[in-house]
């Protein structure tokens, strides 16, 4: 049913006028409320506890030396495969020789943590590596670790992530035969 001209024209610009009118009526409330925008870099945001931004490696703070042992286990668990890893042996333990990993291809999915069962290589709470050369998201060892130096290391490391998945132990032993032949007695009445 096709309307005839003129017939709906002050219909038409009545819904136009509401429309209008609740657009301004947006804008204003807009205009005088207090703003949300951050201006980095003078004011930095205070980032989640869950936060993952950028990866790093780490050293040990008793010893100084580096965490990083060159299992590869980042290395074959990577989605992308972004880490390479090339170990060194040593007569007390195994370094990483080469540690590179190309950060503008991570997916930051936090399966490389999770594996590392030295916690060598964490996220960071940063973002903080904006570039205009993808050449420079190129990070190899030295930049990681100077990355896990210069930035607050985020809440997750391997340890802490397989400690929280794994189950609560079972009660001692002295406590389970103390129970035992309470609950005898109570079926045998």
């Amino acid at each position: 049913m096709a309307r005839a001209l003129g017939q709906s024209f002050w219909r038409d610009l009545g819904d136009l006028l509401g429309a209008v009118r609740r657009a301004m009526g947006v804008t204003l409330l807009n205009f005088i409320r207090k703003p949300v925008t951050v201006h980095y870099p003078e004011e930095k945001r205070v980032y989640p506890d869950r936060f993952r931004g950028l990866l790093a490696l780490t050293y040990d703070k008793e010893t100084g030396e580096e965490n990083c042992i060159g299992c590869r286990l980042c290395e074959y668990i990577c989605p992308p495969q972004v880490i390479k890893v090339e170990m060194l042996k040593a007569e007390k333990r195994n370094f990483a020789k080469t540690f590179t990993l190309e950060l503008y291809a991570c997916e930051f999915c936090e399966l490389c943590v999770q594996v590392c069962p030295t916690d060598a290589i964490i996220m960071m709470k940063s973002f903080d590596l904006a570039t205009s050369d993808r050449r420079e998201l190129l990070l190899d060892k030295d930049r990681l670790h100077t990355i896990g130096l210069q930035f607050d290391p985020s809440w997750a490391t391997g340890n802490g992530l397989r400690d929280m998945q794994t189950p609560p132990k079972a009660a001692p032993a002295e406590h389970a035969k103390a129970d035992a032949p309470a609950k005898t007695e109570g079926k045998a009445e």
